[in-house]
């Protein structure tokens, strides 16, 4: 019986990749009906609490994206890339993954794609190198950003365990920055020269080259500055409230005086963000709602609810033959459940997802909080199948060609950085744990 709920489990949620968007959440909505209905399961915990951050984390980021402050942080990262052209290859993941950890989303990357490709041509080099690195490491950024879903989704499984939302970043932040350097640095002589490469030379002959006009930069207002400084101050205010719970409001309780939960300080802090941003930036209320960032973290949030319930109603109604099977085998190396974690992000397509239905399973089978946190990284196996958005887009806007995917679906020119990245970022992530 076991074996046929975990082929429906497994059946829906590659029906649900098939089917793009939000189809992973209806799916995993169906799987849920039939677990509870014809099963007999009973459901799980809904990740509610990931879903309310998840909306408010979203509206911030969309009241940033309408005041303009994304464009700003672009127009940044833009002039750092053009001052530096013959850098590009290591200076690319280092851009996408400080944007992705301020703005929150890896998608910041898709506007810094163009400009990669622009510098890195002109300068010589093949643009696949730095296109590679800059994709890689903006999903890898997810892990270390404090309100991203993912960290979020963690910090709310560790945190009855005396955990904090800064014992996570402090190690995924430096492990994550290891990584996207060394997905970076392994792409430096990654393929032929592009004075050398015969794909793009028969292009150029035959005039397939469309490079897309260089627009001046735009003049934006002065509250695009504004909406970008208050975001970061509003992160950084989470962070020290996460560090310093003396800070937070607190009230008697069955453990004495308890503080906020930061669960409702992020959801506060994001929300207080988007009235300010609205109210002093000029952020556009219908743009919000209308944008390509409050779309996208809708998605997230349905594919949340679907998958993770699904996923976590199978995995604790089947939690003690878990036990039996693999307890063992985790007790001798806890680090093997990193495969585990990475395989099932290749399966969901999302970090938070991942995060949300492999991480209580970890604390079930008796996985330690910080082995845990050393192989959160691995919630990073989006890259491996290249139908990812990112990487879709990265493939359609090197207009070189030399940015592809393999004949054999796998050998693509993502596989080598994101691997070498996870790798890093996870063995940084060990000794960081072991030195705390």
């Amino acid at each position: 019986m076991v074996y046929l709920q975990l082929l429906v489990v497994l059946g829906l949620i590659f029906l649900g990749v098939r089917m793009g968007g939000i189809g992973l959440g209806v799916t995993g909505g169906a799987g849920l009906f039939i677990l509870t209905f014809v099963f007999g399961l009973k459901p799980g915990h809904a990740p509610i609490d990931v879903i309310l951050i998840i909306i408010s984390v979203i509206t911030a980021s969309a009241a940033l994206q309408s005041a303009r402050g994304l464009d700003y942080m672009v127009g940044v990262a833009a002039r750092l890339l053009r001052r530096n052209p013959r850098h590009i290859v290591l200076l690319a993941p280092l851009v996408g993954w400080l944007s992705t950890f301020l703005a929150g989303t890896g998608f910041i990357a898709l506007a810094l794609m163009p400009i990669v490709v622009e510098v890195a041509e002109k300068t010589g080099i093949r643009p696949e190198r730095p296109l590679a690195g800059l994709t890689v490491a903006s999903q890898n950024a997810i892990v270390a950003c404090p309100v991203s879903a993912a960290t979020v989704a963690l910090a709310t499984v560790l945190a009855p365990h005396g955990i904090a939302l800064t014992d996570i970043i402090m190690v995924s932040i430096p492990a994550t920055l290891l990584g996207a350097l060394a997905g970076g640095a392994v792409m430096l002589r990654y393929g032929r020269e592009l004075a050398d490469d015969p794909a793009y030379q028969r292009r150029l002959a035959e005039g397939g080259i469309r490079r897309p006009q260089s627009a001046a930069d735009e003049v934006l207002p002065r509250t695009a500055a504004w909406s970008v400084y208050g975001f970061l101050l509003t992160v950084a205010l989470i962070v020290l409230l996460a560090a310093v719970p003396q800070l937070r409001p607190a009230w008697p309780g069955p453990k004495g005086m308890e503080p906020v939960a930061m669960v409702d300080v992020i959801q506060m802090c994001m929300l207080g963000y988007s009235a300010l941003a609205v109210l002093v930036c000029k952020a556009d209320l219908q743009g919000m709602v209308s944008g390509s960032m409050f779309r996208s973290g809708a998605v997230a949030a349905v594919t949340i609810l679907g998958a993770a319930w699904m996923s976590d109603t199978f995995i604790q109604a089947n939690l003690p033959l878990f036990k039996h099977n693999i307890v063992s085998i985790i007790e001798a190396a806890p680090w093997l459940f990193a495969f585990a974690v990475f395989t099932m992000a290749v399966i969901l397509f999302s970090q938070g997802a991942t995060t949300k239905v492999m991480m209580p399973l970890g604390v079930s089978l008796g996985i330690s909080a910080p082995v845990l946190i050393a192989i959160y990284p691995a919630v990073v196996g989006v890259y491996v199948l290249p139908s990812y958005p990112s990487i879709i887009a990265a493939v359609e806007m090197d207009y070189t060609g030399t940015t592809k995917i393999g004949r054999w679906i796998f050998n693509h020119s993502f596989m080598l950085p994101g691997l070498v990245s996870t790798a890093v970022s996870i063995g940084a992530g060990f000794a960081l744990t072991a030195l705390r």
